[in-house]
């Protein structure tokens, strides 16, 4: 069964439930105070017959047996009856009008009324009517009932009880529709969340929620589902991401192997076959089979030291002097090449918490990228400076710059900006891509751009030591 019909069923159910309870006390209420009412005037007519104030015998001269034709109907409110010992009707008066009277009480309750004393609740003879009444012995020891009926009363009981019960399907069907009304407009975003919650599973993961028609608290739980929605995207877009970097990545690693293995495969089967019948062929073989490998041993070197820094808690920071570290990497630059002339431009001491040996490959590797690309000759500047709690390290050459397509694909892995460049000028294309990984393990940043008047500008940013 629907929430909807539940609840609907749940108000209407309570609505009920009020009315009966509101009409029982209200009907029994009503009744007890119209019986309260007779009784009273009763009691009056009881306690003057007792105190000897009504004399039994004027009372009884009040009785007419018989009923005139020629008079008009009268109306008596109550009965007044006269009994024997044995229980026989002596005289008596009913209530009602003269021309259709009520049915006179019942005379085998007599006895029970004269011995109880109080006012009671009798039935008429033939079981139709109920009276209040009461008995008394008169000065003749015959037994006089004054009874009152409450054919009325019952009358306007039932009346009332009928009014109550239409009034219970009014208020219950208007109730339902109410309910179903107001339910239905709440539980509309809830619907919607469904439907939300459908699309995504079938794959569309641009699907919210409409937060701006809901209530307050569905508002706030469409608020904190568009938000899980968001995240979940963002993290299967990763995933996605990942997955496919990983697929380019496998395949430029075996792209990047094979030649080198094929080259090695090459040799030992030229050497196998006995194609190699000179010593000098010989020697050059075991230099390129040499070359290869060494060339394997880097890239699998650096492919393991992407998959290190790719994990959680890659690095164990201390406290390094960043400027010591450009230091030495500029001066071992300059020992591998002194035709490029290096400018350092930083205070004495700039600290940061890292890894020494990483951030030195990092300084090394863009070093490294700038003599390679760049002619003979240029100068780097290398500057460190501290801007509020970030520390920023440029590396800014005067070579011809970047490509313009060339900046937001630098740091991929086995990217290279030169194609037509060998592995032994241009290397794997993971050089940046290893800086990229060292500086982002380092909660870092770094991006490349081209420096108005210069070439190309390195900029990796790190947290400072607060």
């Amino acid at each position: 069964m629907k929430l909807q019909t539940r609840l609907v069923g749940a108000f209407s159910l309570l609505l009920l439930t009020v009315v009966a309870v509101v009409g029982v006390v209200v009907v029994g209420s009503t009744r007890n105070v119209l019986v309260g009412a007779i009784d009273k005037d009763l009691a009056v007519i009881q306690a003057g017959i007792r105190d000897k104030y009504l004399n039994s015998n004027d009372l009884l001269e009040q009785v007419t047996l018989t009923v005139d034709p020629d008079r008009p109907p009268v109306k008596s409110p109550q009965a007044l009856v006269i009994v024997d010992v044995q229980k026989r009707s002596v005289r008596g008066q009913p209530s009602g009008f003269t021309d259709a009277p009520d049915p006179l009480p019942n005379l085998e309750a007599f006895a029970d009324l004269v011995e109880n004393g109080e006012i009671s609740n009798i039935s008429s003879e033939d079981g139709t009517l109920d009276y209040r009444a009461f008995a008394w012995v008169t000065d003749t020891e015959e037994i006089g009932v004054w009874a009152v009926p409450l054919g009325e009363i019952d009358e306007a009981v039932t009346d009332l009880v009928k009014m109550f019960v239409i009034t219970a399907i009014v208020v219950a069907v208007l109730g339902a529709f109410a309910t179903w009304w107001a339910v239905r407009r709440e539980l509309r975003p809830v619907d919607q969340m469904i439907d939300t919650a459908t699309a995504i599973a079938a794959g569309d993961l641009t699907q919210r929620v409409d937060v701006i028609h809901s209530s307050v608290e569905l508002r706030r739980l469409g608020m904190a589902l568009n938000e899980m929605l968001v995240q979940i995207e963002d993290a299967i877009m990763q995933e996605q991401q990942a997955t496919e970097r990983l697929t380019d990545f496998v395949a430029d690693a075996s792209h990047e192997l094979r030649t080198p293995i094929a080259a090695v495969l090459g040799y030992s089967e030229l050497y196998r076959q006995g194609a190699l019948v000179d010593r000098k062929d010989v020697d050059n073989a075991m230099r390129r089979i040499g070359t290869e490998t060494s060339h394997m041993e880097r890239l699998v070197a650096d492919l393991l030291l992407l998959a290190r820094l790719d994990r959680p808690r890659a690095l164990e920071p201390v406290l390094v002097n960043l400027t010591d570290v450009v230091r030495d990497a500029s001066t071992n630059s300059q020992a591998i090449d002194p035709t490029y002339p290096i400018t350092i431009t930083s205070a004495d001491s700039v600290r940061v918490m890292g890894d020494e040996q990483r951030l030195t490959q990092v300084v090394a590797n863009l070093l490294a990228n700038a003599r390679v690309h760049t002619p003979q000759g240029t100068s780097v500047t290398v500057s460190i400076r501290e801007i509020g709690d970030r520390v920023i390290l440029e590396v800014i050459d005067d070579g011809p710059g970047l490509p313009e397509d060339d900046s937001e694909k630098l740091f991929e892995r086995f990217y290279r900006i030169d194609s037509s460049r060998s592995r032994e000028t241009g290397g794997a294309g993971l050089g940046l891509a290893i800086v990229a990984a060292i500086v982002t393990a380092h909660d870092g940043t770094i991006e490349a751009a081209n420096e108005d008047g210069h070439g190309a500008r390195v900029t990796v940013t790190l947290p400072a030591v607060v």
